[in-house]
């Protein structure tokens, strides 16, 4: 049996993962298996409550580590992300960092370095991204031309706890994913607590839009023929797991490193203007 090792109490993603595992056993051979976490107290029913029967909770970061065959970092701070992946990196472990992948393009490139002189794949960011769907849309633009897309997902640049790159880094993403990590400017307008940014590329623009009007990740292309599509969230988890999997298994990363550390800066580019914008 491969076990996975869960950094990280908080936010809903542990609880979501160890029931996929464990409870639906979607990844034969495979079981969510340890829980370290210093990102909240919980007690031991707290726990068992949150994470469907895993098979121990351990003291320190490195005993999860080395009783792992490979780990998942869900911490809900993008800045608690580099020093527990470099950790996992240097144990030689294939590892998931869970969105926000960083908060700083700094912190993803020493990740993502790190992760490549090591030998050891990466994964991870927002499970959004992964959706089937967003392949479908992408062999779409493939094939037509678009000169602006538009994609839209619900955050708050006003929440009290931060959240705001939390829940953003799904559209900077899904922008990636779409149209590739070599933008070229980014320009942001904001009314009250609704957020527009434009990023352009060379041969097209897309319009990012963050509302809290909105619960759907919705994707527009806009060209000689128009396409809307709002997401079926129901199986991003599932998704998202299976691409992780297959990393395992194959020992590549799905997803070009340089898209996880662009996504990074164009998220940082964009609440860097955020503060200047127009309310």
């Amino acid at each position: 049996m491969y076990k996975i090792g869960c950094i990280g109490h908080a936010g809903r993603h542990g609880e979501f993962l160890s029931r996929i595992f464990n409870r639906e056993k979607r990844f034969d051979g495979y079981r969510f298996s340890y829980v370290f976490g210093e990102d909240e107290e919980l007690t031991l029913e707290q726990k068992d409550e949150r994470f469907y029967q895993v098979d121990g909770y351990c003291s320190t970061v490195d005993e999860l580590i080395e009783r792992s065959d490979a780990v998942m970092i869900l911490t809900i701070p993008g800045e608690s992300h580099l020093p527990y992946a470099l950790k996992v990196i240097e144990a030689g472990k294939p590892v998931f960092v869970d969105k926000p992948f960083a908060t700083s393009y700094e912190d993803a490139v020493a990740m993502t370095e790190a992760a490549r002189v090591r030998g050891v794949p990466l994964f991870g960011g927002s499970t959004l991204r992964h959706l089937k769907k967003l392949d479908e849309i992408k062999e779409l633009m493939d094939r037509e031309h678009f000169p602006f897309i538009s994609i839209s997902y619900r955050a708050d640049p006003e929440s009290p706890l931060g959240l705001y790159h939390y829940y953003a880094s799904h559209v900077a993403e899904i922008c990636m994913a779409l149209c590739g990590p070599d933008y070229r400017e980014v320009t942001v307008s904001r009314n009250g607590k609704n957020l527009c940014s434009v990023v352009k590329y060379e041969n097209t623009s897309a319009v990012l839009m963050t509302t809290l009007d909105t619960k759907l990740v919705n994707v527009h292309l806009l060209g000689q023929n128009s396409y809307s599509f709002d997401l079926n969230q129901d199986e991003c988890y599932i998704d998202g797991t299976t691409k992780f999997i297959h990393m395992i298994e194959t020992g590549k990363p799905p997803v070009p490193y340089k898209e996880f550390c662009n996504s990074v800066k164009l998220l940082q580019d964009i609440t860097r203007k955020m503060s200047a914008a127009a309310w």
